[in-house]
């Protein structure tokens, strides 16, 4: 079943994507509340304001900063070198007002925008992500999916849901049901025999549904292309059904399965092990 709404993944409609998000922080930033920025969000370690600095830092670095020189040892939730590298950026940037960080981002993304609508530009130049060289569009999927995904933990933590049907819900939800194979299949060691379907309810409405084959001894996801349980009689189908916002939310590796809202028609204990290595978020 299609994502409603839909989501092209050509360079014209990630600019667009990129734009409408960055837009949504913007006006979120601008319409924070006395108090809102010292909020903890569901990123250890960082508040509000200290979201609003990660935003703006990973789009400076993405564009070619250098890595600030500063020490974040000792923090327990940096834990990786990439962690450090990220944590060294927000923390360039952590004493700034809030005001001062939506300019700067603002001027950032005009710069990103302009050249991503250049007609000399290509979607297959080379670029450098977080995760090292890619190309430009796919560079832009990770910007997409970074920014939406920030966006929410803000929302969450000022309790303001929203943006929950936009292109970058979509995309964030797309990305979701691309690896939903190989999280059945691998992540979650599904057995063999079995189905599992992921339906969204909305406001984005999508289903993905994914049944275990095995070939030469190892576990394969095959996509039910339409996610109706009706149509594959051969095997033993769960369902797990739950809103945009939970299923993005544990995508992103923000909240627990136990703290999830969601249905089950089958298995639980299938959709517990599915829910449990649903996350896709570095």
């Amino acid at each position: 079943m299609p994502l409603s709404p839909s989501l092209s993944q050509d360079l014209p409609a990630l600019t667009a994507t990129y734009a409408h998000t960055v837009q949504s922080i913007l006006d979120l930033g601008r319409s924070l509340r006395p108090g809102d920025t010292e909020r903890e969000t569901d990123c250890p370690g960082w508040t509000v304001h200290d979201q609003f600095a990660h935003i703006v830092s990973l789009e400076a670095w993405v564009q070619g900063e250098s890595a600030p020189d500063v020490d974040v040892s000792g923090r327990a939730h940096v834990r990786t070198e990439l962690d450090a590298l990220v944590e060294r950026y927000l923390e360039s940037r952590r004493g700034r007002p809030v005001e001062e960080l939506l300019e700067e981002l603002e001027d950032l993304a005009a710069t990103r925008i302009a050249h991503l609508q250049a007609e000399t530009t290509s979607p297959d130049e080379p670029a450098t992500g977080p995760f090292g060289p890619t190309t430009l569009v796919g560079l832009m999927q990770n910007r997409v999916f970074d920014l939406w995904n920030h966006e929410q933990d803000i929302r969450e933590a000022i309790d303001r849901p929203g943006n929950l049907d936009s292109a970058g819900a979509a995309h964030m939800v797309r990305t979701l049901f691309a690896a939903f194979p190989r999280i059945v299949a691998r992540t979650a060691g599904v057995p063999a025999g079995q189905a599992v379907i992921l339906d969204l309810t909305g406001p984005l409405v999508g289903r993905a549904g994914v049944r275990v084959e095995e070939h030469d001894g190892k576990p394969h996801g095959i996509p039910l292309f339409a996610g109706a349980a009706e149509e594959h009689a051969d095997v033993v189908t769960t369902t797990i059904t739950l809103s945009t916002r939970a299923a993005t939310r544990r995508g992103a590796g923000r909240v627990s399965t136990a703290d999830t809202h969601y249905t089950v028609t089958g298995d639980d204990s299938i959709a517990r092990r599915v829910l449990d290595a649903l996350v896709i978020a570095p």
